[in-house]
């Protein structure tokens, strides 16, 4: 399964924020949206970095600065650290990337550079049971006799 399936099964909404924006704002959307990170983008739409639940939480163990008076170009992921995958990417591929490097949420890309989505840890792992789950239902009813020969 490649991940534009993954893509296509959820909504295309992927939620921005600017990098002048304060955490505050940053913390305002994570929450009302119930999501855990938002893309960083320019006024030209393009992807300065992303900023997640996690890179807040830092900002929070750091007794010296604050939410309402940090930048969230202060404390995201720069677009030069950030790990990216491609739609056309096989799903176990993406999810070890995402293992091996620690990352929950996955900026998608095509061929041209152009954003298609952004995925989570959680959709891929969605998928996965889902198949699971299926190749299961196909077993026990070709045990049972009831799969077409």
């Amino acid at each position: 399964m490649k991940v534009v399936e993954i893509l296509a099964q959820k909504s295309s909404q992927v939620y921005t924020i600017n990098p002048r924006s304060l955490v505050t704002e940053a913390l305002q959307m994570l929450d009302a949206k119930h999501i855990g990170a938002l893309l960083v983008l320019d006024e030209e739409q393009k992807i300065q970095g992303i900023i997640s639940e996690r890179d807040i939480l830092h900002l929070f163990a750091d007794a010296k600065r604050s939410a309402q008076d940090t930048r969230v170009q202060d404390i995201m992921t720069p677009a030069s650290r950030l790990i990216i995958g491609d739609k056309d990417d096989e799903v176990e591929y993406v999810m070890n990337i995402m293992t091996n490097n620690r990352v929950r949420h996955l900026p998608i890309i095509d061929k041209k550079g152009t954003l298609v989505g952004l995925i989570s840890i959680g959709d891929v792992i969605k998928v996965l049971l889902k198949d699971a789950e299926y190749e299961k239902k196909l077993l026990l009813d070709y045990i049972q006799g009831k799969y077409p020969a």
